[in-house]
This record gives structure tokens, C-alpha cells and sequence, in this order.
């Protein structure tokens, strides 16, 4: 089995890296908040005292960090301890061109760069469900394919380029961001009108306007009270950037796309960055009930 390394153990990262050591393989991790690595370490991975000595020696070598930037700061910090012939895979929501840049830089070096990042939410990582979008070298995929389906179901090639990985969660997380706030909105019209919450979001479930927010996010994390999602409203606004960031690279306007990042900056800015971004619900229920 090829040796891992795996930096970055969040919410999402964490998981991953646990069940890439009780699919056997041997792991050394790395994250700045020392009871992450503690937690991992317990799984049965190896702790590292920092990036580089987790990348040290690596076949392949994970990435799962909060945003571009911190891609290319800890890219800086392991680049001289990935070895030749080892792979780079980000797994973070990050941009087509940080990808392809951090692609060419180690392509000196000898090292291949996989973008491959998850959709599937904490749940996902936990249960090892995740979907895995991946861009890069076909045969480099293919071989790192076994390690994608010990952390996830449904594996995608999407493109040669690493970025295009990225560029495809981009929009995967567009649509999910557009479909809740659209759906919160719906909900709570219907709500004011004297219909049954509930109701109404069993039948858009099952109707032409079904979608991830009224088949789980608002029934099993509105609803309830919880707002448990999982994912922070920081991190959903961050997409929403990246997301018109990217279209602005394409010269493409995104009319709905930037309403959705404005709809999220003002939600962030009202419940808090680790706010669950279910409570875009609860922010835009403020709005529109007086």
C-alpha cells in the first residue's frame, strides 16, 4: 500500500484521514490545532509535527485546508519534502487557477497534482459517502483511484487539468447554495400564507422542485431547530467568491451567482462565519416576516 500523508484534519479532513487508516493504509497526519491530530492519532494514524513532516517521504499526500490561500502557504511549506514521483491531491473547495498554479510549480520537481474536491458535507466524510470530483492526469487518477473510494462512493474523472476538478465543485456548490436559499424562501412565504411547513416541503421533495435543500438541509436541519448542517456559513460565503471569482476568469457574467454570494455575505455577517449555513433560513426569515 502506498504511504499517505494528510494535512488539514477539519471537519471533512479529519474523517477522511480516519478512514484511510481503517482502510489500512498507513497515515501521517498534520493540522495547527494539536486535539485534531490527537483525535486522528487515536484512529491510528501516525501524529506529525508539522506539514512538512507529514508530506516527508509521502507516496501521495493530502490536502483538505480551509481555502486557496492556505493551499499555496502550505504548498510553500512542503514543496521541498515531496519527493519525486509522490502525488499532491487537494481535496479542498479551492479555484481552477491555485490548482493549475500549484500543478506547474511541483511539475519541476517531478510531482503530479490531482484537484479533488468532495462534496457530501461532514456526514459524508464521516461515513465515507462522499462524491470525489476529480481533475488531472488520467493515469494518475486511476491510480490514486482505490484511495477516493476508501473515503468516498461516487468517483468522477471531470478533466486533464487539476483545476477542472475544482472549477466543477464550483458550480456543484452554486446549485446547492441557490436551491436553499430559493427553498427557504418558498418555505416561508408558504408558511406566512397558513400552510403547513412540513407539508410543503414533503411535496416539493417528491415534485419538479426537488432539490438537496428540501430533501434534507431544511427538513432535518430547519425544521428541527438544529441548524446542524455541519457546514459553516464563513465557508459557504468563501465559495460563493471563489465561484465569482471564477466566472469573472471566463469573462461570464453570473447574475444569480452573485446575488447568491451577496445573499450569504449579508447571512455570515448577521449570524456569525461558524454559523451553520442552515441558518440562512433563519436570516432570510427575519427579512421577510416583519
Amino acid at each position: 500500500m502506498p504511504s499517505l500523508g494528510f494535512i488539514g484534519l477539519g471537519s471533512m479532513g479529519g474523517p477522511m484521514a480516519r478512514n484511510l487508516v481503517s482502510a489500512g493504509h498507513g497515515v501521517t497526519a498534520f493540522d495547527v490545532d494539536p486535539p485534531a491530530i490527537e483525535a486522528v492519532a487515536e484512529a491510528g494514524a501516525t501524529a506529525a509535527s508539522s506539514a512538512g513532516e507529514a508530506a516527508a517521504g509521502a507516496d501521495v499526500v493530502f490536502l483538505s485546508l480551509p481555502g486557496p490561500a492556505n493551499v499555496e502557504a502550505v504548498v510553500d511549506e512542503i514543496a521541498a519534502d515531496l519527493r519525486e514521483g509522490s502525488v499532491l491531491v487537494d481535496l479542498t473547495t479551492s479555484t481552477p487557477g491555485t490548482t493549475n498554479d500549484v500543478a506547474d510549480r511541483l511539475a519541476d520537481r517531478g510531482v503530479d497534482v490531482l484537484g479533488a474536491p468532495v462534496s457530501g458535507g461532514a456526514s459524508g466524510a464521516r461515513d465515507a459517502t462522499l462524491s470525489i470530483i476529480v481533475g488531472g492526469d488520467r493515469a494518475v487518477f486511476e491510480a490514486c483511484e482505490p484511495l477516493f473510494r476508501d473515503i468516498g462512493t461516487d468517483v468522477f474523472h471531470v478533466g486533464e487539468e487539476p483545476g477542472h476538478g475544482h472549477a466543477v465543485k464550483l458550480l456543484n456548490n452554486y446549485l446547492s447554495n441557490v436551491a436553499l436559499i430559493a427553498t427557504s424562501e418558498a418555505v416561508i412565504l408558504g408558511d406566512q400564507a397558513g400552510l403547513d411547513r412540513e407539508t410543503l416541503v414533503d411535496v416539493f421533495s417528491v415534485s419538479s422542485g426537488r432539490n438537496s435543500a428540501n430533501q434534507d438541509k431544511i427538513p432535518d436541519h430547519v425544521l428541527t431547530g438544529g441548524y446542524d448542517m455541519g457546514f459553516k456559513l464563513g465557508l459557504m460565503e468563501k465559495d460563493m467568491r471563489l465561484l465569482s471569482e471564477f466566472a469573472g476568469d471566463q469573462g461570464i457574467p453570473m447574475l444569480l451567482g452573485h446575488l447568491t454570494r451577496d445573499i450569504t455575505g449579508y447571512a455570515k455577517t448577521k449570524k456569525g462565519y461558524d454559523g451553520d449555513m442552515t441558518r440562512v433560513y433563519d436570516f432570510l426569515e427575519e427579512l421577510m416576516v416583519e
